[in-house]
């Protein structure tokens, strides 16, 4: 059959005349067009982190429970295939043995932490420090000793709002008596202290006047977000069950969305990016305990009080490289408070006060850089010193903490993309081989 109008053969003469060009801008949705794409998908990340932080009640277990399935799949993996156990026996028995570790931990650390840090709050409202903060201060400039005394007002109202919190005996000689008509309280004016009479707590009268009161709010607020927290702790290993048990399949399928042409840039560079983070993460988890252990033996060994929790402490930030150097000034305050609380016969060298702190950290420091670092890291991000450090500073000032943890495997993995991808442009670029200084496939 012919065609009328140079259309194609048996379209009809309707169809033939809405015929468009895929070419024509004016024909296409909006969507469609690649510039008005990209701002939509990066609207929708930015989005998609917006909605992540606002409930971050939910996130934030999720995304721990991911990062540990993350890290600990080798080991699933070396356990099904040694052992020869189905994924969900492997699982379970990661997450037995680990739960083993924590109550140990717990019983072993916890108590003294909690000792050491009662006894330190018990000195501290005691002032047992007072004498030595008035030494510091009468030497310190203005500003400083300004700030001194913010401090020590601070102290002294947690110290109060502490006191405050705990029952007051049922009856006071100074406080002004209650009217009474004979049947029961007339909702007597409760003081600004808000200390709650013990009475008050089991009487059907004031049970409003106990809700409304500002340290039973404070208090019931704190048991919440106390019962919060634990129940968002009980949430992670419940998610890790799914995310562990289901990784393989995740893999699969990420790896399925990739074209075909692209397949072997992509897998490889994830691979190395993989490489670079993993390997940090789970050797940064293994030195900081390492770290923890030497600087609580080490400031022990020094006489620092409160070493084993400042040496976990210092230990636990080191997972952040250079981070745990912020107890040290602790370290030696405490240090110096203690000796100067003593007798001038029975005191240590006050060189061994200001430098025996700082001595400490150096040497568990040269471990960390000269044996740990190689044992458990090795080279895994490729970073050298100062590019850690100027990473840190820069996640610091952009997220605080979370921009500090995250700040080393992100710039890992920009320089991976940068050598892979941006530099080979670049160096083409600069050899006349092609125009285009950019890594953008325009075909």
């Amino acid at each position: 059959m012919g065609s009328d109008g140079g259309g194609p053969a048996g379209m009809p003469p309707t169809e033939q005349g809405s015929t468009r060009d895929p070419s024509s801008v004016a024909h296409l949705h909006i969507w469609q067009i690649q510039a008005v794409r990209d701002v939509l998908i990066v609207a929708l990340i930015v989005v998609a982190i917006w909605v992540g932080y606002a409930l971050r009640f939910v996130t934030v277990p999720l995304l721990l429970a991911f990062t540990l399935a993350y890290l600990v799949e080798p080991l699933v993996h070396w356990i099904c295939r040694v052992l020869k156990l189905a994924r969900p026996l492997a699982v379970g028995l990661i997450l037995g043995t680990f739960g083993v570790v924590i109550v140990i931990a717990g019983l072993l650390f916890v108590p003294m932490v909690v000792r050491q840090s009662s006894e330190f709050v018990d000195n501290v409202r005691a002032g047992q420090f007072d004498s030595w903060i008035d030494r510091a201060q009468d030497v310190l400039p203005k500003d400083f000793r300004d700030e001194i005394t913010r401090v020590r007002v601070w102290t002294k109202s947690l110290a109060s709002s502490s006191a405050a919190g705990s029952l007051a005996p049922a009856s006071d000689a100074n406080a002004p008596a209650a009217p009474h008509s004979g049947i029961g309280p007339t909702a007597p004016r409760l003081p600004e202290t808000a200390v709650v009479p013990a009475a008050s707590l089991v009487s059907d009268a004031t049970i409003t006047q106990t809700i409304m009161n500002p340290t039973a709010q404070a208090a019931l607020w704190r048991l919440l977000d106390f019962s919060g927290l634990i129940f968002a702790a009980m949430l992670i290993p419940f998610y890790f069950w799914f995310f562990s048990n289901g990784f393989p399949g995740a893999i699969r399928f990420l790896g399925s969305l990739v074209p075909e042409s692209r397949k072997k840039t992509t897998f490889r560079l994830a691979a190395e990016m993989d490489a670079a983070v993993a390997g940090f993460v789970r050797g940064r988890i293994l030195i900081a305990a390492g770290m923890g252990v030497m600087f609580a033996v080490g400031w022990w060994i020094n006489g620092v009080p409160y070493a084993l929790t400042l040496g976990l402490l210092a230990g636990l930030l080191s997972i952040v490289p250079y981070l745990g150097a912020v107890v040290i000034v602790p370290a030696v305050a405490i240090l110096a408070a203690n000796q100067l609380s003593h007798e001038e016969a029975h005191r240590m060298a006050w060189y061994w006060i200001v430098g025996g702190p700082p001595l400490v950290f150096i040497i568990v420091q040269s471990i960390e850089g000269y044996i740990l670092t190689p044992i458990f890291a090795g080279r895994a991000t490729n970073l050298g010193p100062v590019s850690i450090f100027v990473a840190v500073l820069a996640g610091a000032s952009v997220a605080g903490l979370y921009g500090m943890l995250l700040a080393i495997p992100v710039a890992a993995c920009a320089k991976i993309l940068i050598r892979e991808a941006v530099m080979p442009s670049l160096r083409d670029w600069a050899a006349g081989k092609s125009a285009d200084p950019l890594p953008l496939n325009r075909d």
